[in-house]
């Protein structure tokens, strides 16, 4: 018995045009490639303490990449060892900053 070709490719074609148009369909998708980098990098960070804090949905998982992948693109010439450099940098001056704003608690008190 001979694999019907035309039924294999069907099969294979549904899912990646499921992906696109699901993409397509998503408001703003398209937004991260003309935000301007100051704003995607903040994007980034906030999709970055979202998945920290909870598990994201379909929609926010996939904004959240392709703020990913602007930003890689945009500010890290494509490099994801700089743009996850650049993120535990980020990471560090959060929590420093974080530490520093909290009220120090003095015995007795």
């Amino acid at each position: 018995m001979k694999p019907d070709c035309s039924r294999m490719m069907l099969f294979a074609a549904v899912p990646l045009a499921l992906a696109a148009s699901m993409a397509a369909a998503q408001p703003g998708m398209d937004k991260p490639a003309s935000m301007p980098l100051a704003e995607l990098k903040q994007a980034y960070l906030a999709c970055d303490r979202t998945a920290t804090r909870q598990m994201l949905d379909m929609e926010s998982a996939a904004r959240c990449s392709f703020i990913g992948e602007a930003l890689q693109d945009r500010a890290f010439d494509g490099s994801f060892d700089r743009l996850l450099a650049w993120w535990r940098t980020e990471k560090q001056l959060a929590a420093a900053v974080q530490t520093a704003e909290q009220p120090l608690v003095r015995e007795g008190q």
